[in-house]
């Protein structure tokens, strides 16, 4: 829509309009750009990377954490909601867990359907990425617990979630079609992560981390280790470890939103 620039001939008044103009049309082009690439929310400091052209969108290799969070036992409460009632519920769970994961810091990358995938040190590289997540996952299960006395004001049964989260090298980019590129993470680290948050189906736990993520984990939490186990993909067992919503003091501290 805006991909044409106003010619400008002259340095007069009409001229210094035309060259408003253009600036105008760069920047939505600029801020159109990174919301289609990052979504609606991001924060100044990611936007600051990316016009400054910091960022490298063509595909880098970093280490970082990964979350995954994934509601539990859903689908036969949408099975008997109305259609305008489930997706006023998803909306509002989604709108707090990204409150909570961008206030540490974190992007989220995409929702698939009642799934979210959250990143911790990129784009913007922070070195205590395990612990902003860790953070996340904390406020997270707290931010749901006062979701929950909302929606069962509302006469629904509240919602339950499981969090996985585990710390590795991936290959960040830009990725996709020509007319639909998003930022994405590559790489096993990520696959990980998926499969640590399905374990918490079967360990009855609410929040997993993986051994990498806890060695990363800069501040005083208190996970408890858990029996070491195996995951598809993996030839050796991986130890896991789980966080209770105490473990550690909470922020809400929130980036401004673009």
């Amino acid at each position: 829509m805006f991909d044409k620039k106003v010619r400008v001939t002259s340095n007069d008044e009409i001229g210094y309009t035309g060259d408003v103009i253009n600036e105008m049309n760069e920047g939505l082009i600029e801020r159109d750009f990174i919301k289609t690439t990052f979504g609606k929310y991001v924060s100044q400091e990611i936007r600051d990377e990316i016009l400054a052209g910091r960022i490298p969108l063509d595909g880098e290799m970093k280490t970082v954490t990964v979350l995954f969070a994934d509601l539990r036992n859903y689908t036969p409460m949408v099975e008997k909601t109305a259609p305008k009632e489930v997706v006023k519920l998803l909306n509002g769970y989604f709108k707090e867990m990204d409150e909570a994961i961008r206030s540490h810091h974190g992007l989220v990358l995409q929702y698939i359907g009642d799934e979210i995938e959250a990143v911790f040190g990129a784009p913007v590289y922070r070195e205590d990425h395990p612990s902003l997540a860790v953070q996340a996952a904390l406020e997270m299960e707290k931010r749901l617990r006062d979701f929950n006395k909302e929606v069962e004001g509302r006469g629904f049964p509240p919602l339950a979630h499981g969090i996985g989260i585990h710390t590795g090298e991936v290959v960040a980019a830009n990725i996709g079609s020509p007319d639909r590129l998003s930022y994405t993470l590559v790489g096993d680290t990520v696959n990980l992560a998926s499969r640590v948050q399905d374990l918490n189906k079967e360990m009855g736990t609410e929040i997993l981390i993986t051994e990498a993520t806890r060695a990363g984990l800069r501040e005083t939490f208190s996970p408890k280790a858990l029996p070491a186990v195996r995951v598809k993909g993996k030839a050796q067992e991986i130890q896991i470890y789980t966080l209770e919503a105490h473990s550690a003091p909470l922020s809400h501290r929130g980036p401004a939103a673009l």
